[in-house]
């Protein structure tokens, strides 16, 4: 539990901080279409980077991984504190401060999940899980609120420094655990090894048709809740205030801590695929319903709504992950696995304008019946478009369920956790890479802002 509460406190820190920089960047060149674009670079990094972010966290002690990546980023947030300081910041240089920050998500992602595995019992992982995305709620209602007021009070360098100390708090708590020493680890160099171990990792996922099914299901929902997200502030903004849309993206993260909390007291559903088809369902349902709903009460039961079903979607696939998959494996197959789920949400965020500018926007203006559904002009176009993405959610679920569901189909991994003594940093073979046989495939079977993330 200790790891998720320093997670979660490093998200707070970066939520804020990329809510300081959005406003910096559109206050300072008021270009949409140049922070859509710093967001997409800012995104490829830590998808290019996914494969070689497995590998690391496979080969080398995963408590040491994590520091690492909060040095890293205690780095980058003292320099740019220090070119905010002298007025130097530029848009360019917000997009390297993403595209650094990415890099380091590539990395820190795969560790945690990884790590959570082997600190919690396999009886305990769906609650530890559930806590997390309660948390990611926290997150998402704090974040706007603490972003806005420290950027009236302090500007970017204050919330750089704020984003600062986040980082030192989850490396100090960090440096309180102790993890498990594994039982196995690739051996070899890592230049020579790191072909050979893509190749295991990828031949796992090839030979469990259950998990490529899960992963194939996430990539489709994904795309989805990818346009939806980057549409739902400007649609709401169509029809009403600025303070409307503040409660309602308060009232997703209410939904979210409210989800995740029952998640966590009740362990989710005894059939995780259940839960993650019951989520894309839910989400499914109020993304098409926000589409046409306009009275605010009703977008206010959508909104928590829509925000309960994030962690019974993640929490539930997360938890399916983690049992099906050897430890010794996690880090590349849940590197693999977050590169090909997210791998469209570039694409998806630029299909976006397109999709409702050229194809939603003729057919309200030009087909009454629908016109008298959604409504016209911009606020019917994006209203359309969301309920597409709705649609689409509730069928890529629906089909799914019917021609076979997710249900788990491959034997369970001989264990859950590893086991050993604990060990600190530098102590015993858990240090660095060389400790203990290779994990073949003979080894065993086996990996927020405006709206919800994209799911895994």
């Amino acid at each position: 539990m200790t790891l998720v509460v320093a997670q979660a406190t490093t998200a707070l820190g970066s939520a804020v901080t990329g809510f300081g920089m959005n406003v910096w960047v559109f206050r300072e060149t008021g270009s949409f279409a140049l922070f859509a674009t710093l967001a997409v670079v800012a995104a490829l990094p830590g998808l290019l980077l996914a494969p070689v972010a497995g590998v690391v966290v496979d080969r080398f002690d995963r408590r040491a991984v994590l520091l690492m990546c909060q040095g890293a980023g205690a780095v980058t947030l003292a320099l740019t504190l220090s070119v905010a300081l002298t007025d130097n910041l530029t848009p360019l240089l917000v997009g390297v401060v993403w595209c650094v920050m990415s890099s380091i998500t590539a990395f820190s992602w795969p560790a945690v999940g990884a790590s959570i595995t082997v600190l919690a019992a396999p009886e305990r992982r769906a609650r530890v899980n559930g806590v997390a995305e309660s948390l990611m709620g926290v997150v998402t209602i704090g974040s706007p609120v603490l972003g806005a007021f420290l950027y009236q009070l302090v500007g970017v360098a204050g919330i750089a420094a704020f984003d600062l100390v986040s980082f030192l708090a989850c490396g100090a708590l960090l440096l309180r655990l102790r993890f498990p020493a594994p039982r196995h680890r690739p051996t070899g160099s890592f230049r020579a090894g790191f072909r050979d171990d893509l190749t295991v990792a990828w031949h796992f996922l090839r030979d469990r048709r259950d998990l490529l099914r899960l992963l194939a299901f996430f990539v489709c929902v994904n795309v989805g809740l990818s346009i939806f997200t980057v549409l739902y502030a400007p649609y709401v903004l169509s029809f009403t205030t600025s303070g409307t849309l503040g409660v309602l993206l308060s009232l997703v993260g209410a939904g979210t801590v409210a989800g995740g909390a029952v998640y966590s007291a009740t362990g989710g559903p005894a059939a995780k695929h259940h839960g993650v088809l019951a989520g894309a369902l839910l989400a499914g349902a109020c993304m098409a319903a926000m589409g046409l709903l306009r009275h605010e009460y009703a977008l206010y039961a959508a909104s928590f709504l829509y925000g309960a079903s994030v962690p019974l979607l993640n929490a539930s696939s997360q938890t399916i992950w983690q049992a099906q998959v050897p430890v010794e494996l996690q880090g590349r197959v849940f590197s693999l696995r977050r590169m090909i789920a997210w791998g469209l949400t570039p694409f998806s965020i630029v299909l976006s304008v397109p999709l409702a500018e050229a194809l939603a926007a003729p057919v309200v203006d030009r087909v009454g019946a629908v016109a008298g559904v959604w409504g016209a002009g911009l606020t019917g176009a994006l209203g359309l478009t969301g309920t597409f993405c709705g649609v689409l959610c509730l069928l890529v679920a629906a089909l799914t369920q019917v021609t076979g569901g997710l249900r788990p189909t491959g034997p369970l991994p001989e264990t859950g956790r590893e086991t050993g003594p604990e060990t600190g940093p530098g102590s015993g073979p858990d240090s660095g890479p060389g400790a203990g046989p290779a994990a073949g495939p003979g080894a065993g079977p086996g990996a927020s802002t405006a709206g919800p993330r994209p799911a895994v």
